[in-house]
């Protein structure tokens, strides 16, 4: 609904803000002085990065895996990935890390960008050119570290809109070959349709992962498995708002 103008220059001691947006932003807004200066109340919840994990029992001829496909590819592109609680940590095991890039980038193929009114669309425009903006600028940031292995934020389709008119933006799946050591997909969100995949060797390494984001919204595992399912929410629950268990 546009910007809140000079609302928190009014503020008092009586006031309680309460943000939920961009790291950046929240620091910005929470050291007005009127803020400081009047010792008022306020709560930021900042830069989710939350993620989804696909159990070490899992391969592409289980029901897990296809379930863990169509889950992410979904969260992705719901409101064109411009939610708090979107995956921006896709979290599987080594070995079938290539299945699973291989298999997202296979339902986001079918995931036709436009006017949300126009038959067949799936997926609509960000909220605004300047979300566009940020939304490169992260995925340039993203790409320090990432490499992008499904989309092109300059080459895509366009169906019942302009898209040098629209705000539009393409599902950008990203790769982070080594999550330990490049740690950009734990630190920098791109609020719009964009995720990255990263690999791990056992289920301790699933959580170490998981973990790094340093607090998210929600966070999920899909597995068949009940000890797998145990160990994980057991080591990752201190992190996370919620765990969903698939």
């Amino acid at each position: 609904c546009g910007s809140a103008g000079d609302l928190l220059q009014h503020v008092n001691e009586q006031d309680v803000v309460t943000f939920t947006g961009s790291a950046s932003t929240g620091r910005m807004l929470k050291s007005t002085p009127s803020i400081t200066e009047n010792a008022v109340r306020f709560n930021m919840e900042a830069d989710s990065l939350n993620c989804s994990i696909l159990g070490p029992d899992a391969n592409p001829e289980t029901e897990e895996f296809k379930l863990f496909i169509k889950e992410v590819s979904r969260e992705m592109t719901i409101k064109a990935g411009q939610k708090c609680t979107a995956i921006r940590r896709i979290i599987v095991p080594e070995n079938i890390c290539d299945d699973v890039i291989k298999a997202v980038s296979a339902r986001l193929k079918t995931n036709v960008i436009g006017d949300p009114a126009f038959e067949g669309v799936r997926m609509g425009p960000l909220a605004s050119k300047e979300q566009v903006g940020d939304v490169q600028q992260k995925i340039k940031e993203l790409q320090q570290t990432c490499e992008i292995v499904y989309g092109d934020i300059n080459n895509f389709e366009v169906s019942g809109a302009d898209k040098n008119k629209g705000f539009f933006m393409p599902s950008i799946l990203m790769h982070s070959k080594k999550p330990f050591d490049k740690s950009g997909a734990h630190s920098i969100e791109a609020f719009g349709p964009v995720s990255t995949i990263m690999p791990y060797k056992t289920i301790g390494d699933a959580i170490e992962l998981a973990k790094m984001g340093k607090g998210s919204l929600v966070c999920s595992i899909v597995t068949a498995d009940d000890k797998i399912a145990r160990d994980f929410v057991i080591g990752a629950a201190c992190m996370h708002g919620r765990i969903l268990v698939l």
